[in-house]
């Protein structure tokens, strides 16, 4: 199971935490692990080398399935709808699939 937390300050979303696995097929064949993974460079990628918001970003590629961004006062407000954007997409993905746990905490 992937277990992705988004934390959002007032209505914005400012970070996430994401950890583990689908589970969905096996390694090299899993389509939710490829389909999360890629959203996630992408939002970082996005926010951190185009947007050029400043924030705090750890990937982990060893397998292990951990990813973290959060953004840094002042909130950039285009990164903040990336965040919400990538937020929607794994939403999705959890409801079309399941293998996700999508949660927003304050």
């Amino acid at each position: 199971m992937i277990k992705a937390d988004f934390r959002k300050c007032g209505n914005d979303i400012i970070g996430f935490t994401i950890k583990g696995h689908a589970g969905y097929a096996d390694n090299g064949q899993d389509i939710i692990c490829a389909g999360v993974s890629s959203a996630i460079m992408l939002t970082v990628n996005t926010i951190t080398d185009f947007i050029k918001a400043q924030a705090d970003v750890d990937i982990n590629h060893k397998n292990i399935g951990y990813a973290y961004l959060e953004l840094k006062e002042p909130y950039n407000k285009d990164a903040c709808i990336m965040l919400d954007s990538f937020r929607a997409h794994l939403t999705l993905l959890e409801e079309d699939y399941g293998h996700i746990m999508v949660r927003t905490v304050q």
